[in-house]
């Protein structure tokens, strides 16, 4: 595992509060680049875990920092998105946070974590009555990697657990 203050060093963009072997914790601004260096280093960061298993986390990552970024600050070049990366012999946790005013769970009709089992698209029709793009389903995808996926109160910040392997 590389350590995030050499990894990030050339992009000081990316802020690294912390960048001990067992949490790191980063802080950037909203942006596509951003997204892809920390995505990238939570591949590398995984790397020694079972290539599928790898991929998905990344995958959940990029996803939960990809809606903290559209969603939650609105690529406000202004704004912040914070990163954390945990990791013992036995658990894995992502949190991620943004400065929005965030979201209820229970008032996202246009993804598809709101679709009753028997309409499994229904989000579809609501995303084309917003104008949204297509799409929705990443909370979905995130909670099928996860083992828990929580989110605060006020719905800005999002902490995901992953279990690994607990003999170690």
């Amino acid at each position: 595992m590389a350590n995030a203050r050499e990894v990030f060093a050339n992009y000081p963009e990316i802020e690294v509060d912390s960048a001990s072997s067992a949490w790191t914790r980063l802080r950037f601004r909203p942006s596509s680049e951003s997204r892809e260096r920390v995505t990238g280093f939570v591949r590398g960061e995984l790397a020694d875990l079972s290539p599928d298993l790898c991929e998905h986390l990344a995958m959940a990552a990029d996803e939960l920092l990809g809606n903290a970024m559209e969603h939650g600050s609105h690529f406000n070049p202004e704004g912040k998105i914070e990163f954390s990366l945990v990791r013992t012999p036995r658990i894995l946790l992502f949190k991620i946070g943004d400065g929005g005013p965030g979201f209820s769970l229970n008032a996202i009709a246009h993804a598809a974590v709101s679709n009753p089992p028997e309409e499994p698209l229904r989000h579809t029709q609501f995303r084309n009555d917003l104008g949204m793009r297509p799409g929705g389903f990443g909370i979905l995808l995130v909670k099928q990697i996860a083992d828990e996926l929580i989110y605060s109160e006020r719905g800005n910040e999002v902490v995901l657990v992953k279990f690994l392997d607990p003999k170690k």
